[in-house]
């Protein structure tokens, strides 16, 4: 069940020189997510931003009534949230969208993310260790600020492994250089990144023959299936942030759905 939520930034960590970890106050939000999901935000006071922005749900602490966001600055609105004074409410209509399912006990989870993809993950890591799951973490970025919340999956005991484009940290080259050694065994891929990573993905998954979870990044205008502008196409056409942001990615037609992000 979704509601439309004001929810109070208690807490701003940075990540990086243009990246953030945005922790919210919202009892409701925090526990009604399930990883997968995301919200919809909007600054009440931000002169010139009339939609709401899409954000994934990075992590809950359902007992402190917090949920946090992991905020990127490429733009006004991004950089308008990322630059929020603590204390300060913003709108979020949510939670929306389809969630990560549990893989089956015989296979090991693999997540694949490229740099903000990242943030779905961390929340699923968390249900993985409640259930006494492990994962192996793929982590790409262009530098080795880009690697987000890497020390974060560490200490829920995930097996992290990273790749950098410039070499600043772990592999040289993109996440993908990672995947072969990865893929041993039963696994079950998941993974959310840019649409490039994402197409390489789903190919090296359906050559071996392994199950594939993809979290799709679209630019959102509703976020409840209204406006049309998130579709993605499978079979026919289905709308990001109702029918997703999760699919099996052997049902999106890739070749049909090259999306800009």
């Amino acid at each position: 069940m979704r509601r439309d939520e004001k929810a109070t930034l208690v807490e701003r960590r940075a990540l990086s020189p243009d990246a953030s970890l945005l922790c919210f106050r919202s009892s409701f939000l925090a526990s009604a997510l399930r990883p997968g999901q995301f919200t919809m935000v909007r600054l009440p006071e931000a002169e010139g931003l009339l939609l709401r922005r899409p954000y994934s749900f990075c992590d809950a602490e359902p007992d402190r009534e917090q949920f946090s966001l992991l905020v990127k600055e490429v733009g006004r609105g991004t950089r308008a949230l990322a630059r929020l004074p603590e204390g300060a409410e913003v709108d979020c209509l949510g939670p929306l969208g389809s969630t990560f399912t549990m893989p089956a006990p015989e296979h090991r989870p693999v997540i694949v993310a490229g740099g903000v993809g990242i943030a779905p993950f961390l929340a699923f890591s968390r249900a993985l260790r409640a259930a006494e799951r492990d994962a192996t973490v793929l982590l790409g970025g262009r530098t080795a600020h880009d690697l987000y919340l890497r020390e974060e999956f560490e200490a829920l005991g995930m097996d992290v492994r990273c790749a950098t484009e410039d070499g600043s940290f772990g592999e040289k080259g993109r996440v993908s250089v990672l995947i072969d050694d990865a893929l041993a065994g039963p696994v079950q891929l998941y993974s959310c990144g840019p649409t490039p990573m994402l197409v390489k993905v789903a190919e090296l998954a359906r050559e071996r023959g392994v199950a594939h979870q993809v979290s799709l990044e679209r630019r959102m205008g509703c976020g409840m299936g209204c406006c049309l502008g998130c579709v993605v196409y499978t079979s026919e056409y289905v709308r990001c942030c109702s029918e997703g942001p999760v699919f099996d990615a052997d049902s999106i037609q890739w070749d049909r759905d090259r999306h800009p992000l």
